[in-house]
């Protein structure tokens, strides 16, 4: 009867540790399959494309948009955007925030010739933690943060050059932006970037 007793103990602490052991695997398996799906991502740089871009990223005098379009993509009415200059296609403008601030924003082309450069700016943003790298709302192109200047670029696989979109605020008689201002001015890039995407899109 003891010896009964004491198999049925030490089948008892066997069963227990398998078990123990089946759930690390378990986690361990789940881990990998994290990283895996994790690498998997950042190495995925094309994207379905939803449209015909090459008049966006082809290099030409005209501005990329009118400060009537500016204005619409920015919820604007048109007299609060005016174009301050175009040297060759770069071309910045004059914007008056409804919070009776003014920023300047630039939209202009990279001319960098290379699709793998590109790439390489895509795959080095995905993996770096400091750098804010999103998807379009068109879902086909990466709009990738600087993280100490703000500017945005917009990085296509199937084109060789990207645009940039920057801004800048000037004022040293006045004051200085508030938190809440700095963001509009923050978001107002994302939203001439999608913008630009669909109204360029064929």
């Amino acid at each position: 009867m003891k010896v009964s007793n004491i198999t049925i103990a030490f089948l008892g602490v066997l069963l227990i540790a398998a078990c123990g052991n089946t759930s690390k695997e378990e986690k361990s398996t789940t881990e990998s399959s994290g990283t895996d799906l994790k690498l998997e991502a950042a190495s995925t740089m094309d994207l379905e494309q939803k449209g015909d871009y090459a008049q966006l990223y082809t290099p030409n005098a005209d501005c990329k948009l009118t400060p009537s379009q500016l204005a619409e993509a920015l919820g604007y009415s048109d007299g609060q955007v005016e174009e301050q200059s175009n040297y060759q296609g770069n071309c910045w403008y004059k914007v008056t925030h409804p919070g009776n601030f003014t920023v300047n924003y630039g939209i202009s082309l990279e001319k960098w010739g290379d699709k793998n450069i590109v790439e390489d700016e895509i795959e080095s943003g995905l993996k770096n933690e400091m750098v804010d790298v999103s998807i379009s709302e068109s879902g086909d192109t990466y709009i990738k943060r600087h993280p100490v200047q703000g500017f945005l670029l917009l990085l296509n696989t199937n084109y060789e050059n990207p645009i940039n979109i920057s801004y800048s605020y000037l004022n040293t008689s006045g004051p200085k932006l508030t938190d809440s201002q700095r963001e509009e001015q923050k978001q107002n890039t994302y939203k001439i970037a999608n913008y630009l995407i669909d109204h360029y899109q064929k």
